[in-house]
């Protein structure tokens, strides 16, 4: 008899035990309302992330950047990380600039924003720019 309770008693605590971590482990699920303009700036930041990559996918660009001993990961990862209004800065110089000389002045562009980076010490491109401390 006493054997049988405390057999009930011990699985009754594991099992408490049990629904307990269940229930902590357990996540709620969220939902809300996204708005329009919310959505539309995200697909514009991802155009215009597509449209940078694409620029510098040139062959004459790359080169470029290999000759500065830029790498294209580097290069395709800090445009990944750049914020929209750094995109958008970025998109509009790319846009002013006339057809035969927006390769360049975006490669030049690009190298002057890892030029400041490095100076900041986000990034670790150049080797000779020693980061401020």
């Amino acid at each position: 008899m006493a054997r049988t309770t405390f057999k009930r008693n011990t699985t009754a605590i594991v099992m408490s035990g049990f629904m307990v971590w269940t229930g902590v482990m357990a996540t709620t699920a969220s939902a809300g309302v996204i708005s329009t303009d919310r959505m539309v700036a995200e697909y514009a930041i991802d155009t215009n992330r597509a449209e940078m990559k694409a620029a510098l996918a040139q062959d004459n660009v790359r080169e470029r950047l290999v000759e500065l001993g830029v790498s294209p990961a580097d290069v395709e990862a800090r445009i990944d990380s750049l914020t929209p209004t750094e995109l958008a800065m970025l998109q509009e110089k790319m846009d002013q600039l006339p057809a035969g000389a927006g390769a360049v002045g975006l490669l030049a562009l690009i190298v002057l924003i890892f030029f400041i980076t490095d100076i900041l010490g986000i990034t670790d491109i150049f080797p000779f720019v020693n980061a401020a401390n």
